[in-house]
């Protein structure tokens, strides 16, 4: 699965908020967030109709760190 830069962006994002799992609302993160939990690179669980609470993976923190470079 090839990230976007929006995709990387997201999770540069989701990382700074804390990486070891948190809730966010999810008005326009949904749909990338299950697709980034599909390729493994987060693990996303909803909450409720607008909370998603996510942790990064170590897939995750590896493509942060691909990309960077």
């Amino acid at each position: 699965m090839m990230l976007s830069q929006a995709d990387i962006a997201l999770l540069k994002e989701l990382k700074g908020a804390g990486e070891r799992g948190r809730t966010i609302r999810a008005y326009s993160t949904r749909l990338v967030l299950d697709r980034m939990a599909k390729g493994g690179f987060v693990v996303a669980r909803p909450i409720g109709l607008e909370l998603v609470q996510y942790r990064i993976t170590q897939r995750g923190r590896d493509a942060i760190l691909e990309y960077d470079l």
